[in-house]
């Protein structure tokens, strides 16, 4: 990135310059505009472009972080692996009832079985003590509503009907589980409520750190990746929220990130199934779903493979297909699923800490205070999972707080924010008037889940673009080819691959 910009102003000093618009950046961006600091927030694609916009949909109870085959020879022998767990459990389990409990936030519950057979993975006492676990240390709103079931009332639910080895079920341990409807929109929300509290949004910017001025404030360059023009800012502090992308901000000396591949295949199943879903380990030893998407539409995932590339080009593979379709059906071999059944898949990479006792990377969320590395102030999150974003959004509040003080200008913390309209008069139109989309991905991945319900045909994708063009003074060739380009990414991030001859 070219230097030779200039500082334009006094304007352009913020308190805080957050790098990244994921969830859990856009967190800490509206904690700190709410505050009544001055913000800012580079994003060099668009909000939830990285792991937000590629999770598996759970908002869980932690249940999953005393997922181990053995738990007590694991547990005993390693009490530092079991108080972690514990200590993520109790923040699932008040990230959950803080966002199943708000009415802005676009959740459902489902029930979400753990079916228990005489060879494993769990036993049935395991997973129903965990879950007793979870109901001491966790808050009782909303209740986990645990049932447990023998293996004859297993066998006759609309699940268990279809499960493998019935002769060997030992019964099934069903709770309320919860799934967002579309965690983009945290991400797209978060953004919109700092910026009515001040926050300037810069998307399609990079951002490169370039050094400390004799004031102790820091420069960072912004390029925009629209038009090329270039900006420096200065800040007080610097928020490394890029994620997957975290190590690439600057030469901190130390890697952060250690990206693990986690893919989805999306099939359409029974009536019967309804709002149920089912949790196991797959074979190879890891957590695997079936959870429902909406309109008889099922997902099955995730892997757990390290990813070394570039997570722009993140795409279900072959390898992929055929390792969930093969769990998928071993798991439930009674709905005779083939490889045609597939409707779509997504991939995703998750940004886990770098830690050399975790060859796949550690999960609970880590804050890296990057001033013995030479960055004074600043800081960057690893780990931290969907669920947990308003939790590090509070967080980092915290963290910056105690390392530069209250707002430069302390009037800003009395600012009131409008607030936003209530209803919503046409959600595509409105994604590139207010909400910032520049592209047709934008409209149909991010803002609208368009992509979410069922591949998106090129007569719709056309429609929208048309509809979508006065707004962004697009003519009929940038229209077309912002539909040409869409599909093409579509096809990459949803579509099933061809089978390999």
């Amino acid at each position: 990135m070219e230097q030779t910009v200039q500082l334009r102003s006094a304007e352009d000093c913020f308190d805080v310059v957050v790098i990244g618009g994921g969830v859990n950046g856009t967190a800490s961006l509206r904690e700190l505009s709410r505050a009544g600091y001055s913000t800012l927030l580079a994003e060099a694609d668009d909000l939830a472009s990285g792991a937000s916009g590629r999770s598996s949909r759970m908002l869980h109870c932690g249940l999953r972080y005393f997922e181990t085959a053995n738990p007590v020879r694991d547990f005993v022998g390693n009490p530092q692996r079991f108080f972690s767990a514990l200590s993520m459990a109790r923040d699932a389990m008040e990230a959950r009832r803080e966002l199943a409990l708000d009415d802005e936030v676009d959740t459902r519950a489902i029930e979400l079985s753990f079916p228990a057979w005489t060879d494993g993975p769990f036993p049935r006492w395991q997973i129903s003590a965990g879950l007793r676990l979870l109901g001491l240390i966790g808050p009782k709103d909303p209740p986990l509503d645990r049932h447990v079931r023998n293996a004859g009332e297993t066998r006759n639910h609309p699940i268990g009907q279809h499960l493998r080895e019935p002769d060997k079920l030992t019964g099934m341990v069903s709770f309320r589980e919860y799934l967002f409807g579309a965690p983009e929109r945290l991400c797209i929300d978060n953004a919109l409520d700092a910026e009515a509290h001040g926050a300037e949004l810069c998307l399609q910017t990079r951002a490169e750190i370039l050094g400390k001025d004799t004031d102790g404030l820091w420069r960072i360059a912004l390029e925009s990746r629209k038009d090329g023009r270039g900006r420096v800012v200065r800040a007080r502090s610097i928020l490394n929220m890029a994620g997957t992308w975290s190590d690439a901000v600057g030469d901190f000396g130390k890697r952060l990130i250690c990206g693990t591949k986690g893919a989805h295949i999306i099939i359409r199943l029974p009536e019967g199934f309804g709002d149920r879903g089912i949790a196991t380990l797959h074979r190879g030893g890891h957590p695997f779903y079936g959870l429902p998407l909406g309109d008889d539409r099922f997902y099955f995932g995730p892997t757990e493979t390290l990813f070394e590339g570039d997570a722009r080009d993140i795409q279900a593979d072959n390898e992929d297909i055929e390792f969930l379709l093969g769990e998928a059906r071993h798991l439930l071999p009674g709905l005779d699923l083939k490889r045609g059944d597939i409707e779509q898949c997504w991939a995703g990479v998750r940004p886990l800490t770098s830690d050399p006792r975790y060859p796949m990377g550690a999960r609970a969320r880590t804050i890296h205070d990057l001033g013995p590395q030479g960055f004074d102030n600043v800081l960057a999150m690893t780990g931290g999972p969907v669920m947990s974003h308003r939790s590090a959004g509070r967080l980092m509040l915290e963290q910056v707080r105690a390392r530069i003080g209250a707002p430069r200008d302390a009037t800003l913390s009395a600012r009131k924010a409008e607030a936003p309209a209530k209803t919503r008069v046409d959600p595509v139109i409105e994604a590139v008037t207010r909400e910032h989309a520049f592209d047709l991905n934008g409209v149909l991945s991010k803002r609208t889940g368009a992509t979410w319900k069922s591949l998106v045909g090129h007569d719709a994708a056309m429609q929208t673009a048309q509809e979508i063009a006065p707004h962004l003074s697009w003519d009929a060739t940038r229209t077309d080819n912002e539909v040409f380009q869409f599909l093409a990414r579509q096809a990459k991030e949803f579509g099933v691959p061809a089978t390999p001859e």
